[in-house]
């Protein structure tokens, strides 16, 4: 694709329309551009090594305690592996109005677990486009029906860190509640949630892998 039209849709692209930003997305990997420099390209700042390395292992697919934005996630799969994703916003156009309240959050998932709100009024964890520009991946939280940014609290150092605080937690929870079931019963939901930590700890691996080349 040519510069001229890599200029509009530059000029078209808007973050609270995801099909704008597929588009972009998708012309610029056909322009040769990896995944890191389409996220800049998207964002205009520099998505973390854990960020690309849970994009790589398609994190909404593994069964995590996270459900997945459409961005970025979407628009870090490369035409290679089928992407970037031509989907609508969702209906009800969550990352819109989080977007709406604060665009300097990049809203990344939804919380699932024991101990989470409950999902008509869900936990978001994101990141701060400003924090991202400073070299911090810090996360943040905020419920979906908050209508104040000073609602917006610190979550963790890290997505690999609430991640691993998330699984862990569940699985003392598991632990706990399994107490005064049968033996049989238990070890399989306590299995369960115990392979959840263990995925967790093989991606943090990869992630410091990743950040040690």
């Amino acid at each position: 694709m040519d510069e001229s039209a890599l200029r509009q849709l530059r000029a078209e692209a808007s973050r609270a329309d995801y099909a704008s930003m597929a588009r972009l997305a998708h012309a610029l990997y056909e322009n040769g551009l990896s995944v890191p420099e389409v996220m800049r390209e998207c964002y205009g700042v520099d998505l973390p090594t854990e960020f690309l390395v849970l994009a790589e292992a398609d994190l909404w697919r593994l069964d995590l305690l996270l459900v997945c934005t459409h961005q970025p996630w979407w628009l870090a799969v490369p035409p290679t592996r089928g992407g970037p994703v031509a989907a609508p916003d969702p209906p009800t156009g969550t990352e819109r109005k989080l977007l709406a309240l604060d665009p300097d959050l990049l809203p990344l998932g939804y919380t699932l677990g024991t101990n989470s709100p409950p999902w008509e009024n869900k936990e978001v964890l994101c990141y701060r486009l400003s924090e991202l520009a400073a070299g911090r991946p810090t996360v943040f939280r905020l419920r979906e029906k908050s209508t104040r940014r000073d609602k917006v609290k610190r979550r963790g150092e890290s997505l690999m860190t609430v991640l691993e605080e998330l699984h862990l937690e569940e699985l003392r929870e598991t632990e706990r509640q399994m107490r005064d079931w049968d033996v049989g019963a238990e070890e399989e939901l306590v299995g369960a949630a115990r392979e959840l930590v263990e995925r967790v700890e093989e991606l943090r691996r990869k992630v410091a892998a990743r950040e040690a080349r």
